[in-house]
């Protein structure tokens, strides 16, 4: 920081120019990363209801509610949040120069209004990114949000914001201003609160929207969510669609039992500790069900990871087959200081834990350990041991090698990623009309191999129409192995306005089991779209593919072609030994490492811990790579003499390799 104060001594700041930024393209990415979760419209309700419960007056939310209503009015129609029993937004409409320090908590309208400002960057609140305000704009056709506010000094504001080119224009108006502008605005359809709280409207909702209120999906998903403040604290979240209420409740299967019955068998570990780089950190409940009797919905499969009464993600049943692992569900709830703790490894949507990392892959792995005990001593579930722990060992390997040949190739050693370009099928055309096929979600992150009974889901895509008439299409979007149609997703015909998108197809998952798909190797998820139009019926205006495979590897790409294990010979030369490298017959190296080796046999029941053991051999014989090397990279000529300079130097590499795996950076 002092060498960026010197740096702007030498500046005079009042006559820079600000960084200009194309706003709808900044909410159209935040949306984006919503959709590749659970879709914008459960973005919506995650958002809104988090930013009301963090604002809640009494922490048990006496009181508290939170209603969502539907408003057609001709020409405009609005989507109304409410909170009642909370603070509503206190504070000052803030002028640009305060913002040079971060807002304390009672600033509430001044952190509303702009973006990212926080008391602190591990506050305790469920939402703090500053994200999700853009979640609503991005619910709105015309991107456009209003917003009022009846604060506990029983003052009154209105304000509004919209996206144009290049701003995110907002304005503030106090008392009856405020309230002429509401009524103005809203063709006096809506009227100022008059019970302390704060409003969200969405002027001119999305289709999609509208239709998750109509079906009752928008209503699963607040009950899918929020079921643990709903169940705990009997709180009050309603729905109005046009006037007609939808009655917001606990879904069934999360009442659930504490001891074995007929129907049921029970896990329940209370207050279980896990020491994490020296600290230790409390799981206040797991609680997990198996339920073989009946059909669970797939919203509710797996073990939900809780954090403040909020959903986050799931954690899957490992290694076992479908119809054992879909009778699985539950949940963890964890103590605020673990909470507090995890913060910082939560992606910005929240929906996601970052598992590389070591506080979230420990508890990650204390679930996955515990469900793999519950199904062995009270669901009969039988796996051989040698098998689990292949499979496990596999895991690792490729993981470790992805890590290293990224690495390795982000210091430029080694073979390159191979050819790229923009051929059929390439994202990066620039095609008016065109498919936007999401990334699939792959069990392991970056790793195309793809085992039996694991799953893959965000199987989705959508057409865009960036020209300036309508289009109609046919899409088919299916699985393919090779040349032959595995499975068809969907088949349809479909017409898009100018300068718009179609609606979500999918999102759709596959769960791989040897039964259903017993062919082994590469599969491809494929979306193409075909005119239906006059002019050029029949043409393919797109193609988009999505390969993996099937309990087998990629091909790798880097400076490590593959990983191979065996027990290395007890001979004084050898017995010591990790692991060792040489080059294998596609000119990478091959990494063999030490079954026999006490530090392997202490790695090899957790996955985590055995890639990171793999990674550090690789890493040593990353450097060693580079150092025989003619024209090496790390090592400049003089260096190699001074043996000093470079053990040092290996040192520093194999701990910034390390560092980067565990952060999950390669």
């Amino acid at each position: 920081m002092a060498l960026k104060n010197d740096f702007l001594k030498i500046i005079d700041l009042t006559k820079v120019r600000a960084t200009v930024i194309n706003w709808p393209n900044q909410v159209k990415a935040i949306v984006d990363g919503y959709r590749s979760y659970r879709g914008i419209i459960h973005g919506v309700q995650k958002d809104a209801i988090q930013n009301a419960w963090d604002a809640k007056i009494h922490n048990k939310g006496k009181h508290w509610s939170c209603s969502f209503e539907f408003i057609s009015g001709g020409e405009y129609s609005f989507f109304t949040i409410t909170d009642r029993g909370t603070h509503g937004l206190t504070g000052r409409v803030i002028k640009p120069e305060e913002l040079e320090l971060d807002l304390p908590l009672e600033e509430r309208w001044g952190r509303f209004e702009n973006v990212a400002f926080t008391k602190d960057p591990s506050e305790e609140a469920l939402g703090s990114r500053g994200r999700g305000k853009f979640i609503f704009v991005g619910a709105s056709e015309i991107y456009t949000i209003l917003y009022d506010s009846l604060r506990e000094d029983n003052t009154y504001r209105f304000g509004f914001r919209t996206v144009i080119k290049t701003g995110s224009p907002i304005e503030a108006y106090d008392e009856e201003e405020g309230k002429r502008k509401l009524q103005e605005l809203t063709r006096g359809i809506i009227h100022p609160l008059k019970e302390i709280g704060t409003r969200i409207i969405i002027v001119n909702p999305i289709k999609e929207l509208i239709d998750c209120l109509k079906s009752g999906e928008f209503q699963r998903y607040i009950e899918e969510t929020w079921w643990e403040i709903l169940l705990k604290y009997g709180t009050n979240i309603n729905i109005k669609f046009e006037g007609e209420p939808f009655n917001v409740k606990v879904p069934d299967e999360f009442k659930l039992p504490e001891n074995d019955s007929r129907n049921y068998k029970v896990w329940i570990k209370d207050g279980a500790k896990i020491t994490v780089s020296g600290n230790e950190f409390m799981l206040k409940r797991l609680h997990i069900i198996s339920n073989r009797k009946e059909t669970l919905p797939d919203d509710l499969m797996g073990i939900s990871w809780q954090r403040g009464g909020m959903k986050i993600c799931t954690i899957n049943p490992p290694y076992m087959a479908r119809e054992l692992s879909d009778s699985i569900y539950g949940y963890i709830t964890l103590d605020k200081k673990t909470e507090k703790a995890l913060l910082l490894d939560e992606g910005p949507e929240h929906y996601s834990y970052s598992f590389r990392r070591s506080l979230p892959g420990a508890i990650k792995r204390f679930i996955e350990d515990e469900i793999l005990k519950f199904a062995r001593e009270k669901l009969n579930w039988g796996i051989d041991t040698r098998e689990l722990r292949r499979q496990q060992q596999r895991n690792a390997e490729r993981r470790a090698l992805l890590a290293a040949n990224n690495f390795a190739r982000s210091l430029g050693i080694g073979k390159g990623p191979g050819k790229s370009g923009k051929g059929k099928g390439r994202e990066g055309e620039a095609k008016l009309v065109r498919i936007q096929l999401e990334e699939l979600k792959l069990p392991r992150s970056g790793d195309l191999r793809v085992n039996y009974n694991e799953k893959i889901e965000n199987i989705k895509a959508r057409i865009v129409n960036d020209a300036d008439s309508s289009v109609t299409v046919k899409l088919k979007f299916f699985l393919r192995y090779f040349d032959k149609i595995i499975k068809v997703y969907s088949e349809e015909d479909a017409t898009i306005p100018p300068k718009s998108k179609s609606h979500e197809f999918g999102p759709f998952e596959e769960v791989f089991s040897e039964k259903n798909f017993p062919d082994k190797g590469k599969y491809t998820v494929v979306t193409k779209i075909v005119s239906l139009m006059d002019e050029n019926k029949g043409s393919e205006l797109d193609y988009k593919t999505k390969s993996f495979y099937l309990e087998e590897d990629p091909p790798m790409r880097g400076l490590f072609e593959r990983c191979e294990a065996f027990g290395f010979p007890d001979e004084e030369e050898v017995k010591y030994l990790l692991g060792y490298s040489e080059t294998g017959s596609e000119r990478g190296l091959v990494l063999y490492y030490n079954l026999n080796h006490t530090a392997y046999t202490a790695v090899a029941d957790v996955e985590d811990d055995l890639a990171a053991h793999i990674l550090r051999i690789a890493g040593h014989e990353l450097c060693r790579y580079d150092f025989l090397q003619e024209n090496s990279v790390l090592f400049k000529p003089e260096q190699k003499d001074d043996t000093e300079t470079v053990l040092s130097y290996m040192r520093n590499i194999i701990g910034e390799l390390l560092y980067k795996f565990h952060k999950g950076e390669v």
